[in-house]
């Protein structure tokens, strides 16, 4: 399975639309569509992203809390507390939206027991439970390189840590801390942060029967 990844958008409509032409299989949206917008603008930037296939997002903590309650549309998906799952790929996608606790009180923040509550409920939906599993969170797992502020501070989900220690998913993709682009592991789960699309960040992961291949791009 191919995948585009793109995550912290902001507005950035001009990088979203150059993104139109990459060959992939389904799309993921990692938050922070928008810097403080509507809902509605949020869904006509993902329709930006649209090219008749799977398209699944999570929202931001910089994003219309009423994003949380949308479902679907056309090929557009939210699976924060869900999950979407592909058979034939043999993989569960479950996502997170929001983040942790900030000192700036932003829109979609969760406290860490809350964050737990929301990864498990969306685990429960998943009806192959021998399904490779692939975790879809703005925040990033704590004291990893993807959470790691230009002071030197780790910031990330102590919840979504020790959900990745638990359950032990493949593939981890998160977003949020705009310098912290980059790989890390913790077991054999493969941690990416992509980079905010609004440097012009995406990454292109493609998952096989074997193993996880990520490429960090730019454009």
């Amino acid at each position: 399975m191919k995948i585009l990844v793109v995550t912290d958008i902001h507005d950035r409509v001009r990088y979203v639309k150059k993104l139109k032409g990459i060959d992939r299989d389904i799309t993921i949206v990692v938050g922070d569509i928008t810097y403080f917008k509507s809902g509605d603008y949020a869904l006509e930037i993902l329709k930006l992203l649209e090219n008749g296939k799977p398209l699944l997002f999570v929202p931001g903590n910089c994003d219309d809390h009423k994003l949380l309650q949308f479902k679907r549309v056309n090929n557009i998906t939210n699976i924060h507390g869900d999950t979407a799952e592909y058979d034939t790929n043999d993989l569960a996608f479950i996502g997170l939206g929001g983040s942790n606790i900030t000192p700036f009180n932003t829109l979609i923040e969760f406290s860490e027991e809350e964050i737990w509550n929301i990864l498990l409920r969306a685990l429960s939906k998943i009806r192959n439970k021998a399904a490779r599993l692939v975790v879809v969170s703005h925040v990033p797992p704590y004291n990893t390189v993807v959470d790691l502020t230009h002071s030197g501070e780790h910031v990330g989900s102590t919840s979504v840590r020790r959900f990745i220690e638990e359950y032990k998913p493949v593939l981890c993709i998160c977003g949020h801390i705009h310098e912290a682009r980059g790989i890390d592991r913790i077991g054999n789960t493969i941690i990416v942060n992509p980079g905010p699309l609004m440097y012009r960040y995406y990454a292109l992961i493609n998952i096989s029967s074997g193993q996880v291949e990520v490429k960090l791009c730019r454009l």
